[in-house]
């Protein structure tokens, strides 16, 4: 294996369930140096791979994935669990109307259900079901989920933007495979209608579930980020012999948005893909 390749790392205790996810993965391999796929950006990424007869683990960047950031509209999949759990929106075809202000992305810029909330990351929405939900509600749903450090103090529309709450790319990877696998707190309905809102279109041989996430950075001198997490099922997979990657994949840097990590996630998951 190159220098600066994936690698198992020791995992604090809170990862104990990630450690013995992995430990008897293989040590996933890449054609090229991992750094390269990630530029000039700081970097965190990991991705698990399963069938019935094998795992696999990458990790590059350790320090940085056990590093508790913001998770910017990554949030938007617990939120809207929450939402619809609670019954304050009552299915992906729940619309709320646009409050007429106008906003950079254009795409916005009118009314929108939960499922279009969703795909084109409208703040707005989540932010107003987030009121919705309430501070009480929402706190002891993030305690529940044990989702980072679970922290709402920023505000209840505001909390999961630059602000108070935090998690890092492990705890990040642990959520995204228990919704796969429709093991959260949440009513299975609910899960997959989550799951179905994820589905994105792609040039891999598989069907891809993802959302990215993007923070300015919190303070002066604080650098912007990106994610991009989420998994794929791929095409070669047989009924008896179904192969998943779940991934994550978090940038940091100057301009380090979602929309930057996905392709690199995606760069990842096809050349892992390839040397198996």
């Amino acid at each position: 294996m190159n220098t600066g390749q994936g690698v198992i790392a020791m995992l604090r205790p809170r990862f104990a369930l990630l450690l013995l996810a992995t430990s008897g993965a293989a040590v996933a391999d890449l054609p090229r140096p991992a750094a390269e796929y990630f530029g000039d950006f700081q970097a965190c990424a990991l991705v698990q791979t399963r069938d019935r007869h094998r795992e696999t683990w990458f990790e590059f960047g350790p320090d940085q994935c056990h590093l508790p950031q913001s998770p910017c509209s990554t949030f938007k999949i617990p939120n809207a669990l929450i939402g619809l759990q609670q019954g304050v929106v009552s299915g992906p075809d729940h619309v709320k109307e646009w409050d007429g202000e106008t906003r950079q992305r254009e795409e916005t810029n009118r009314d929108h259900d939960l499922a279009s909330a969703m795909r084109d990351s409208v703040v707005w929405y989540f932010q107003s079901l987030a009121r919705d939900v309430g501070a009480a509600a929402m706190q002891q749903w993030l305690k529940r989920l044990d989702y980072g450090n679970q922290d709402i103090s920023g505000g209840i529309d505001r909390f999961w933007l630059s602000s108070s709450l935090q998690i890092d790319a492990y705890r990040q990877l642990e959520i995204i495979k228990s919704l796969d696998h429709q093991t959260l707190p949440f009513k299975p309905l609910f899960q997959q209608q989550v799951s179905d809102m994820l589905i994105q279109s792609s040039e891999l041989p598989g069907l891809l579930h993802g959302k990215t996430g993007s923070c300015r950075g919190a303070g002066p001198g604080q650098p912007d980020h990106g994610w991009f997490v989420g998994w794929i099922d791929w095409h070669a997979s047989t009924p008896r012999n179904p192969v998943t990657s779940w991934f994550v994949v978090n940038i940091r840097g100057s301009e380090a948005w979602g929309w930057h990590a996905r392709p690199i996630a995606l760069s990842l998951l096809q050349d892992l893909k390839s040397q198996e």
